[in-house]
């Protein structure tokens, strides 16, 4: 593989369909969900006769009037909603950004309607592949919100310090083994996501395809993603005074998501045509 050669063409794409840089934007809407939850935020929730504090805002702030828990419920039922709704955006926008550079690669007509619309087409089969790798996450998020809503409202005094130690040691174990599987998993739904969408294949098939494909392809693709890792290092070192200039400035916020958004488009274009490179010389999954 001409490594040099599909970077360029790469960003040729992107220079030439600056749609996908849209789609690119989307799909960075929901990276980084939660990063904005600063330490300094103050949760009181009233579970019956029990006044539950998280944090606080100022050193008086132990006065401030507590959150009745069904206001808090609502709230997170809110917070949870816009995530859902980025999600799915982003997750279709995979689709499109897919779909897109391979029609660009091709020297096909294509736009952002045309990509956005394949990806709505098959909106359920990419929620489907991105569920794979949130379930490690999912499952532990169920368990600590388990103990802690049991530990919150348990009114005796038999759930002590002692228990709450073991119950967060087990789940920083349960971590220690959630997020290397959730991070594999990752990787493969980049695979996964080009066998829904340039061969029409299900969930389960995507994976199986993905899995092919890596495995047939595993020393190409382990420098390319090595490579990614060198080149996103050296902009984050080459961007990272005026990346944090347009963090802190409110007015060049837009210019940091278009910025997210080429980045986003850049990568996923250089992983659809290693895809196209790698699946030309290999069967497709219905004649494997």
């Amino acid at each position: 593989m001409d490594y040099g050669k599909l970077f360029g063409r790469a960003w040729d794409i992107i220079w030439r369909h600056k749609f996908l840089i849209i789609l690119g934007i989307l799909v960075a809407l929901s990276s980084g969900l939660g990063s904005s939850t600063s330490s300094g935020t103050n949760l009181r929730i009233k579970v019956d006769s029990h006044d539950i504090g998280f944090g606080s805002l100022s050193p008086g702030a132990l006065s401030d009037p507590a959150i009745p828990l069904w206001l808090a419920l609502i709230l997170l039922g809110l917070g949870l909603s816009v995530a859902l709704g980025l999600w799915v955006i982003s997750t279709i926008a995979r689709g499109g950004l897919i779909v897109g550079a391979d029609a660009a690669d091709r020297d096909k007509t294509t736009s952002f309607s045309q990509a956005w619309r394949s990806g709505w087409n098959r909106g359920w089969t990419l929620l489907g592949i991105a569920l794979v790798p949130a379930i490690p996450g999912l499952l532990l998020l169920l368990l600590a919100g388990v103990g802690a809503l049991t530990y919150m409202t348990n009114t005796s005094s038999t759930v002590g310090i002692p228990v709450l130690s073991n119950v967060v040691a087990v789940l920083a174990m349960l971590a220690c083994l959630a997020i290397p599987v959730a991070l594999l998993l990752e990787i493969l739904r980049t695979f996964a996501n080009r066998a829904c969408m340039l061969e029409g294949l299900g969930v389960l098939d995507s994976y199986h395809r993905g899995i092919q494909v890596l495995g047939n392809n595993l020393g190409s693709a382990l420098i390319l993603f090595l490579l990614q890792i060198v080149v996103t290092f050296v902009m984050v070192i080459l961007l990272i005074v005026p990346g944090t200039i347009l963090t802190l400035c409110c007015l060049f916020w837009p210019a940091l998501v278009l910025f997210q958004g080429t980045v986003t488009a850049y990568f996923s274009t250089m992983w659809t045509l290693a895809w196209r490179e790698w699946t030309a010389k290999m069967p497709s999954n219905m004649e494997a």
